[in-house]
């Protein structure tokens, strides 16, 4: 996660994708309405660096010079585009979490899609089984 202070050192800094490869510089830091902390940024690619893309970063690292993300360089490249301005709209913002195979923004849901599922119940399923599918809202015994 990339607190609310420490933004502005991420701002120009190269992403790194889940392989360490460079995909670009970060162009523009989108904060979360939470927390202030970095939800989104863009980042340019290409070999001018024209083309931006929007990358979800809730799980990002920072280095303190390189931001390293869980994408691969063609999932990023071929993300949605940040539209006009210096926000992100909530259609925009589901559209690039939808591109990344994440629940769209305010409707978290298990790691398999089950809204119903209870996530504090992990491993409690049957043997085998995803480790929170199958758990149930009954504690563990």
């Amino acid at each position: 996660m990339i607190t609310k202070s420490k933004i502005h050192e991420v701002e120009n800094a190269t992403v790194k994708d889940r392989d360490g490869a460079s995909v670009g510089k970060v162009a523009q830091v989108f904060p979360s309405a939470e927390d202030g902390s970095a939800a989104y940024v863009s980042v340019a690619t290409g070999v001018l660096g024209n083309h931006h893309t929007l990358v979800p970063v809730e799980d990002a690292t920072f280095d303190g010079t390189d931001l390293h993300v869980g994408y691969s360089k063609s999932a990023i490249k071929d993300a949605p585009s940040p539209g006009a301005g210096n926000t992100l709209t909530d259609t925009e913002a589901n559209a690039v979490r939808k591109h990344f195979g994440l629940s769209p923004a305010g409707k978290a849901t298990g790691d398999m899609g089950d809204p119903h599922e209870n996530l504090d119940q992990a491993g409690t399923g049957p043997a085998g089984a995803d480790d929170t599918e199958g758990a149930g809202a009954r504690p563990p015994a």
